[in-house]
C-alpha cells in the first residue's frame, strides 16, 4: 500500500490544499475593492431581479383582476341591454293597450292599424304586432298578417290575459311563411311580449301583442361589443333558464359551458378543449312588471388573447429591470472602489507596524467617518500600549471584588426570579380559572364542561358504566328581566347556581350554556337516578325565594333527562337532554321530562 506510487501521488495532491489552509496568513486573499466591487454588483444584480419579478407579479396579479372584471362589466352591459330592451317592449305594449283609458286612438278604434304600424317602425325588430279579442281572434295587425286567425292556443295570448307577459325564445309558428328569413341564416325565432287590453268597465277586452325577431338580441352584442371597443377573440352566448343554448357564435351552439362553481368570472376549459376567460351575468329584469326570463349571459375570451397584455407588461417590467440591474451594478463597483481605497492606504500602514517600521505616516483618511476613525485610533495606538499595560493590572486586581459583587447580585437576581415566578404561577391558576368558569355562576363555561364531561364519556364507555345528562331552563326568565332588571336578574342565576351545587354531588358537572340555560352531568348515574336528581333539584329551585325591595322573587325551571348509551356522541346525549327539556316546556314547564330508554336506544343506534 505504501508503495504503491499512484495512490502516494493522489495523498500528495488532495493533501496540498490542507496544508495551503493551515498557511493562514500565507494564503493568497482578494483585495478588498475586488471583493466590495463584486459584491456590490451582485447586491445590485440580485435586487433589481427581485424587485422587477414582485413588480411583474403584483402588476401580472392586478391587471388579471383588472381583465375579469372587465369581461363581467361586459357580461353585465349586455345583460342590462337585454333586460332593458325587453322591459322597453313590453312597456310599449302596455302604453297603446292603456290609450283608450287616455282618450287616444287605440288598436280598437280610429287609426287601429296605423298605431300599429308606427310603432313597429320606431323600432325595427318588431316582426309583427297585433291585437286580438277576448276570443283570441286578430282584429288588427302589422302588415295585415294573420288577421282574422284565431290565436288563442298561443302561449302570449294566453299570458297577456292574465297581465304583462315577456316569452322566451321560440321559433315561429304561423309567421314562418309569411316573414322574411332573418340574414344569419337562422330559423326565424322571436321573443313575445303581451299586454292586456283594458275596457272602460275593468274587464278584459283583449291582447296587445308583438313578436320581438331574435335577430334583435344579436344586435344588442354587436352594438355593445362595438361601444366597448373590445374584440380580441371574444364571443357571447346567452343561455336560457334550463341551460339551452340561445345565442351563440356561427358554429359553436353545441358547445357546453363548464362550471365555473358560483363565480361571476374565472378561467375554465369548455368543450372544445381550449381555455378561456369566462364571466357570467344572470338576467334580474328591468321596471316593476319585467323581472327577467332567467338568461344568463356569458362572455369567454381566450387566455392567450385575454392575458396578452400582461405578457408584454412582464417583458417591459423584465427588461427595465435587467437595464436598472446592469446601471447600479455598475455605480456599485465604482462605489466600493471609492470606499475601499482609504482602508486599503490604512491596511498597507498597519502592516508596516506590523512588521517593526518606525516613523510610520498614518495617512489622514477623511472621505467618511469610519475611514477617519481608524485612522485616529492607528495614530494613537502605539502611545496606548503602555497605558492599556498599566489598566490591564489594575483591572487584574479589581477582578476578584467585582466577580464577589457579580456574584451577590446574581443571588438577588435569583431571589427576585424566583419571586416573579411563584406570583407568574399564581396568575396562570387565575387565568385558567376565569377561562374554564362562567365569571356569574362560577360554573363551568361551555369549553371546560365539554373537555371534562368528554372524559367522562369516555370513562362510561371504558368500565360500562351509565352517564345521565340534565338539561334545565329558567321558566319565564325573559320576563324576570323585563319586570325587575337584569340585576335581580343575575341574583336569580347565582341563587340558582348555588342551590345546584348544594343539591348534587362534588363529582356531578354544573355548567351555564348561556343565557338561563344550564346542563349537568351525572357520572355513574342510571335513567332512574337522573329523573331522581332533577325532581329533586325542581323542588329546591321551586322553593327558592329572592328577596327584592317589596317582594319574595320565586322562580321554576323546566328540566329533561337523558341517559347515556355505549356507542352514544356527547353531543347526541346533550341533544336527548335538550329534546326532553323541550317536551317539558311543551307540557306546562315546572317538570321532570326524560327521553325513554327504547328512544335513546334508537338514537344511540343511528348516532
Amino acid at each position: 500500500m505504501a508503495g504503491h506510487p499512484q495512490e502516494w501521488g493522489r495523498r500528495v495532491y488532495w493533501a496540498a490544499p490542507l496544508s495551503a489552509i493551515a498557511a493562514g496568513p500565507f494564503v493568497k486573499r482578494h483585495r478588498l475593492g475586488s471583493v466590495l466591487a463584486l459584491s456590490f454588483a451582485a447586491t445590485a444584480v440580485v435586487v433589481a431581479a427581485t424587485v422587477s419579478l414582485l413588480l411583474g407579479e403584483m402588476a401580472s396579479d392586478h391587471s388579471r383582476r383588472r381583465i375579469a372584471q372587465e369581461l363581467e362589466e361586459l357580461a353585465s352591459q349586455l345583460r342590462d341591454r337585454l333586460d332593458s330592451g325587453l322591459g322597453e317592449r313590453l312597456h310599449d305594449m302596455q302604453l297603446i293597450a292603456a290609450m283608450e283609458r287616455a282618450g287616444e286612438p287605440s288598436p280598437r278604434r280610429g287609426a287601429e292599424r296605423f298605431v300599429l304600424e308606427s310603432l313597429k317602425t320606431s323600432f325595427s325588430q318588431y316582426a309583427w304586432i297585433g291585437f286580438a279579442d277576448i276570443d283570441g281572434q286578430v282584429l288588427h295587425a302589422t302588415g295585415g298578417m294573420l288577421e282574422g286567425v284565431n290565436v288563442s292556443e298561443r302561449p302570449w295570448y294566453q299570458g297577456g290575459l292574465q297581465g304583462p307577459f315577456v316569452g322566451d325564445v321560440h321559433e315561429a309558428k304561423l309567421l314562418a311563411k309569411l316573414l322574411p328569413a332573418p340574414a344569419s341564416g337562422e330559423p326565424l325565432r322571436f321573443v313575445d311580449v303581451a299586454a292586456p287590453v283594458i275596457g272602460p268597465d275593468g274587464t278584459v277586452e283583449g291582447v296587445l301583442g308583438a313578436h320581438l325577431s331574435w335577430e334583435w338580441a344579436h344586435h344588442v352584442v354587436q352594438s355593445t361589443f362595438r361601444i366597448a371597443g373590445k374584440t380580441r377573440g371574444m364571443e357571447t352566448f346567452i343561455l336560457s333558464r334550463d341551460g339551452k343554448v340561445l345565442l351563440a357564435p356561427p358554429g359553436k351552439e353545441k358547445e357546453t359551458m363548464p362550471d365555473l362553481g358560483g363565480a361571476s368570472s374565472r378561467i375554465a376549459r369548455w368543450s372544445d378543449g381550449h381555455p378561456y376567460l369566462t364571466a357570467t351575468s344572470v338576467s334580474t329584469g328591468f321596471g316593476n312588471d319585467y323581472h327577467g326570463l332567467g338568461w344568463q349571459v356569458v362572455v369567454r375570451q381566450p387566455v392567450e388573447a385575454a392575458f396578452q397584455p400582461i405578457r408584454q407588461l412582464q417583458w417591459a417590467i423584465l427588461l427595465g429591470g435587467a437595464v436598472a440591474a446592469l446601471i447600479f451594478a455598475v455605480l456599485g463597483m465604482w462605489l466600493a472602489r471609492v470606499l475601499a481605497k482609504p482602508l486599503l492606504e490604512l491596511a498597507s500602514a498597519a502592516d508596516r507596524l506590523r512588521h517593526g517600521e518606525h516613523d510610520v505616516r498614518i495617512p489622514d483618511a477623511n472621505q467618511y467617518r469610519e475611514a477617519a476613525r481608524l485612522s485616529a485610533s492607528l495614530r494613537h495606538l502605539v502611545a496606548s500600549l503602555t497605558n492599556k499595560s498599566a489598566k490591564l493590572a489594575a483591572l487584574n486586581a479589581s477582578l476578584e471584588e467585582q466577580v464577589h459583587d457579580r456574584t451577590e447580585m446574581l443571588d438577588r437576581a435569583n431571589q427576585h426570579l424566583l419571586g416573579t415566578l411563584q406570583e407568574r404561577e399564581m396568575l396562570v391558576q387565575r387565568l385558567e380559572e376565569l377561562a374554564n368558569t362562567d365569571s356569574l355562576t362560577g360554573l363551568l363555561n361551555r369549553r371546560a364542561f365539554f373537555e371534562r364531561a368528554d372524559q367522562e364519556r369516555r370513562h362510561a364507555e371504558r368500565g360500562g358504566t351509565s352517564l345521565a345528562a340534565i338539561a334545565l331552563d329558567i321558566d319565564f326568565f325573559k320576563r324576570v328581566n323585563d319586570q325587575h332588571g337584569h340585576a335581580v336578574g343575575d341574583q336569580v342565576l347565582q341563587a340558582l347556581a348555588r342551590t345546584c351545587h348544594l343539591t348534587l354531588r362534588e363529582v356531578d358537572l354544573i355548567a351555564r350554556f348561556g343565557g338561563e340555560e344550564f346542563i349537568l352531568l351525572l357520572p355513574d348515574a342510571s335513567l332512574a337516578d337522573g329523573i331522581r336528581v332533577a325532581e329533586r333539584l325542581r323542588q329546591a329551585i321551586a322553593a327558592l325565594r329572592i328577596p327584592l325591595p317589596d317582594t319574595m322573587l320565586g322562580i321554576t325551571v323546566s328540566l329533561g333527562v337523558a341517559v347515556h348509551r355505549h356507542g352514544l356522541a356527547l353531543d347526541a346525549l346533550l341533544t336527548q337532554a335538550d329534546h326532553a327539556l323541550y317536551a317539558a316546556k311543551r307540557n306546562g314547564r315546572n317538570r321532570v321530562e326524560y327521553l325513554p330508554e327504547e328512544m335513546a336506544g334508537q338514537d344511540a343506534a343511528s348516532g
